[in-house]
């Protein structure tokens, strides 16, 4: 009996000697787990307010590379590289350090392109969205959003001054939100288009006043002219390689007037220093909303683009189709003889409006359920999704940065 209690007292002891073991390994693992998450999790915030400051300096300044070396924060520090990827991209690497722990967070930075719009303007004046108008892709007015009937909003829309209601019947569908208060503004110049036209790309002038006509062809040739007759007629063209005409996708047109049309092969930027004409439809060879393309233009003018009233954008059953992200600094995209001409067919774009001024394409009567009397019909504003990370060669930009990739 004795030996059997002694037997049972070593055994209960022996037990309890290993729980408490095991107890005490558990207690030391739990505490060097939570030491080891609270020092990444610390290094990993350090690393995030070092990308939060390193992302403060270079919206101050653009150009800003010049990044933070071991600095003190929160009881650890924090180092950011800034380098330039090539593109106009930039990487910004953080490194967060406590006690001993690194944690890294990076993300890369491009700058902000007004064609990620698939609509801006600062005013759109007494013009008013209508029912049958579809915009898919963001929109902004730096004023009032003008509407009238039911048009639909496909993704975030934003104004500056909130939104004027035709009459007060409007109904307009929000499908991705709506925000005022926004504030984007335009840049003062196209400088940056215009020094790539003259380096690298193409620059076209004779005496400030001769016509220039460039048609896009689909085989990837383009088809130009600076001088001779004032319409497509007559000879004088030069036909060659889209690459050969603009190696690196700028263009720039230093006469009064521009005229373009056709079906683009390739990426590039035209601009202009005064008014474009666009006498026909614009396309892609590839259309972005069937697939994958490569094609990709960007129209600027620093005045008014016009959609010709001739021929081939005239008739109620012949659709004008316009692809690619236009651009006017200081006035906007107007229908020529917009309250005049008969009633057309649908106006479809394929990309962006971005214009100081939005311009009239149509005139409408009626208010709850408006109908098109003069100009082009409602026909879709459609948006290319490409344009949401990329840009057409030296599109203007915002003068800001956005993240494009953000790596933990």
């Amino acid at each position: 009996m004795g030996r059997s209690a002694l037997i049972m007292v070593l055994g209960f002891t022996t037990a309890l000697m290993m729980i408490g073991s095991n107890i005490s390994n558990v207690s030391n693992s739990a505490m060097e787990n939570y030491t080891y998450y609270n020092n990444s999790a610390m290094a990993h915030s350090l690393a995030g307010a070092g990308m939060n400051l390193a992302s403060r300096a270079i919206f101050e300044n653009p150009l800003w590379r010049a990044g933070f070396s071991n600095k003190s924060f929160g009881g650890g520090t924090f180092s950011v590289q800034v380098v330039d990827l090539g593109g106009n991209q930039v990487k910004m690497t953080s490194t967060g350090t406590f006690a001993g722990t690194t944690s890294v967070v990076a993300c890369v930075l491009q700058p902000s392109s007004f064609s990620r719009f698939n609509y801006y303007s600062v005013t759109d004046q007494n013009g008013y969205w209508i029912t049958g108008d579809t915009i898919w892709g963001p929109f902004h007015c730096n004023n009032f959003l003008n509407v009238a009937g039911n048009p639909v909003f496909m993704q975030r829309a934003t104004s500056l001054n909130g939104i004027n209601n035709y009459q007060g019947l409007a109904h307009p569908v929000f499908k991705g939100g709506y925000d005022n208060g926004v504030n984007v503004t335009l840049p003062s110049d196209l400088t940056p288009l215009k020094t790539a036209a003259n380096s690298g790309g193409k620059w076209l002038q004779m005496s400030g006043n001769q016509p220039v006509f460039i048609e896009f062809l689909a085989n990837g040739n383009v088809k130009w002219r600076i001088d001779g007759n004032t319409d497509w007629s007559g000879g004088g063209w030069t036909i060659e390689p889209l690459t050969t005409f603009a190696p690196n996708g700028a263009v720039w047109c230093n006469e009064n007037n521009l005229h373009i049309k056709g079906v683009l092969n390739g990426r590039v930027t035209v601009g202009a220093r005064k008014y474009v004409w666009i006498d026909g439809d614009i396309t892609y060879n590839t259309d972005p909303r069937s697939g994958y393309s490569t094609d990709m233009l960007g129209l600027c003018a620093e005045d008014k683009l016009y959609i010709s009233d001739v021929p081939a954008n005239r008739g109620p059953n012949n659709d004008f189709t316009l692809m690619g992200s236009i651009f006017s600094r200081t006035d906007g995209l107007w229908a020529e003889n917009y309250n005049t001409r008969p009633v057309e067919g649908k106006m479809i774009t394929v990309g962006g409006m971005i214009q100081n001024i939005g311009g009239y394409t149509g005139v409408f009567s009626g208010g709850q359920n408006p109908t098109v009397i003069h100009g082009f019909q409602p026909g879709g504003t459609y948006y290319d999704d490409r344009l949401m990370n990329d840009a057409p060669p030296f599109f203007p930009t915002t003068g800001n940065f956005e993240v494009v990739s953000w790596f933990e």
